[in-house]
């Protein structure tokens, strides 16, 4: 997640433009008070909407627990997990080929 001022982010705003196309949710704020949220516009967001997308990049870059992330989603546990299965993000902090050699 990223954090920008409105002075950062009027001298910087290719670097903000970059951060939302890689997906990245934002924070801006003023005279350091949070002003914003911005989550960018892709497909997660129309398919799922705010608090489940919001949810899910939480939880995919560390910053929300699965506990927290699935409370801001407004799912239980076991269907967040399942929606997060579904994106393809793993709950287990492995991805497919650690987690081959894991069981190896």
């Amino acid at each position: 997640m990223e954090h920008f001022g409105i002075r950062e982010l009027r001298n910087n705003i290719g670097r903000y433009a970059a951060e939302a196309e890689a997906g990245s949710i934002s924070i801006i704020s003023k005279n350091g008070s949070p002003l914003t949220v911005n989550i960018p516009f892709d497909s997660t967001l129309i398919n799922l909407g705010v608090n489940k997308s919001m949810a899910v990049k939480l939880y995919n870059e560390g910053v929300l627990t699965l506990a927290k992330a699935a409370k801001l989603s407004a799912m239980t546990m076991d269907d967040f997990i399942s929606l997060l299965g579904a994106a393809g993000i793993s709950v287990m902090g492995y991805d497919s080929s650690e987690l081959g050699e894991e069981f190896e």
